[in-house]
């Protein structure tokens, strides 16, 4: 297809353009990608098609899995494909997430940012939902945003990493490009590909090493990574160990947040450690709080506990202590006795709670409403109902010790109920 633009009168070229040859303002050329959608990568056209960027075929790679992405050769995807009726009733499809962790990335955003060739698809509403019901997706990811790459454009990327018991190149699409790869590591064809290594922890054990040998260049390490650098935490729920003026990775932010409370290198390590002492204080004062007898309702002295004085013989547990005359030395020390006055629990230090006596818990629990008298009410309510009614109740918390006279009233309670549900 040829896109000419009229010349100017009087300019170079005019003459030229009107015999078929392109002028100085004369484009000449094919439309990209043919009319179909593309998108350029580093420089190049690649036109999209089937849910998929079109890339180099290989005839061995193609006996290995068709174009719908089935497998062949009884080779099996680690990660669970399925179909998309609504996008085509064969093509086999796999979660981007499940594609990225089985190829050795830590999530979906991190294998887009490192294979530009894949293509990211959004599942829509509809196909969630699908997804959900087959058992392909949670539940809980039905309003979440979910990413979907093809099974076939998954495995020409990564090969042999994708399947169940991969082995180097027998199990690649491109074998030329995999032999190459691997003859650069020490491996031959045919051996299994095993467990694999995340590409940003592999980066961070080739930066410690170059940190070793280059320690002058430390200040220069980690300028312009991005956001995944090397040597980055491995788990939200911990840290690496490294302080945040160090050169480990992800410090900036650190030191972006120590910077707006005043904090600089001089002072950052005081700062924790005064904040850790406040949190040991508070922690101990709550544990102290909790030890209380019956809950610090009789303040610190009890019914039934008093405080006396022991005399310890500190000659029976060391050797060499007595006095001129021979005696034992001996010591004394302040003790707290009860008389059996209030039962006292066992404090639990995993819980942190006290536990008390079976026998002072309480068995059974009734409400018993008590009639008004004629000036006194027990409730005080309002005229309306429902949602806008309003009463205020005086309710008394009784404790009654067990009893003959209480035991045989529940039970002939219990009787009653019993009777009219029988009937």
């Amino acid at each position: 297809m040829t896109i000419r633009l009229p010349g100017r009168a009087g300019e170079e070229g005019a003459e030229g353009e009107e015999a078929g040859t392109p002028g100085a303002e004369g484009v000449e050329g094919e439309v990209l990608g043919g009319g179909k959608p593309f998108r350029m990568i580093q420089g190049k056209t690649y036109v999209i098609e089937g849910d998929e960027f079109v890339t180099e075929n290989d005839p061995k790679g193609d006996t290995k899995i068709d174009a719908n992405g089935v497998l062949q050769g009884g080779r099996q995807f680690k990660a669970g494909t399925f179909v998309l009726p609504r996008r085509h009733p064969e093509r086999r499809y796999m979660l981007a997430i499940d594609a990225a962790r089985t190829s050795g990335f830590r999530d979906s955003l991190y294998y887009f940012r490192r294979n530009p060739l894949a293509l990211k698809l959004s599942a829509t509403q509809p196909e969630k939902e699908y997804l959900i019901e087959i058992g392909k997706l949670g539940s809980h990811l039905r309003t979440r945003s979910v990413t979907l790459v093809t099974a076939r454009s998954a495995y020409k990327l990564h090969g042999a990493k994708t399947i169940i018991d991969g082995k180097w190149v027998t199990d690649d699409y491109y074998e030329d490009k995999a032999l190459e790869e691997i003859t650069a590591k020490g491996l031959k064809p045919g051996d299994p590909v095993g467990e694999l290594q995340e590409p940003q922890t592999a980066a961070a054990a080739a930066a410690a090493a170059a940190a070793l040998q280059e320690p002058a260049q430390k200040a220069e390490r980690g300028a312009g990574l991005g956001m995944y650098r090397a040597g980055g935490p491995t788990t939200l729920f911990g840290g690496s160990g490294l302080g945040p003026y160090s050169d480990g990775p992800l410090n900036a932010v650190k030191k972006s947040y120590l910077y707006h409370e005043g904090l600089d290198e001089a002072n950052w390590m005081w700062a924790a450690a005064q904040r850790t002492a406040e949190l040991n204080a508070e922690l101990t004062k709550q544990r102290s709080e909790i030890l209380k007898p019956c809950g610090g309702i009789f303040g610190d002295n009890p019914p039934g506990a008093r405080e006396a004085t022991q005399e310890v013989e500190a000659g029976e547990k060391r050797e060499g202590t007595e006095g001129p005359e021979g005696e034992g030395r001996r010591k004394r020390r302040k003790v707290r006795m009860d008389d059996g006055g209030m039962p006292l629990g066992v404090y639990e230090p995993h819980s942190g709670v006290v536990l008390y006596r079976e026998d002072t818990q309480p068995t059974r629990s009734r409400w018993e409403g008590l009639r008004d008298d004629g000036e006194r009410r027990q409730v005080l309510g309002g005229t309306k109902a429902g949602n806008g009614a309003w009463a205020l109740a005086w309710i008394d918390t009784v404790m009654e010790p067990p009893g003959e006279d209480l035991e045989s009233k529940v039970a002939h309670e219990r009787e009653q109920l019993l009777a009219q549900v029988a009937t």
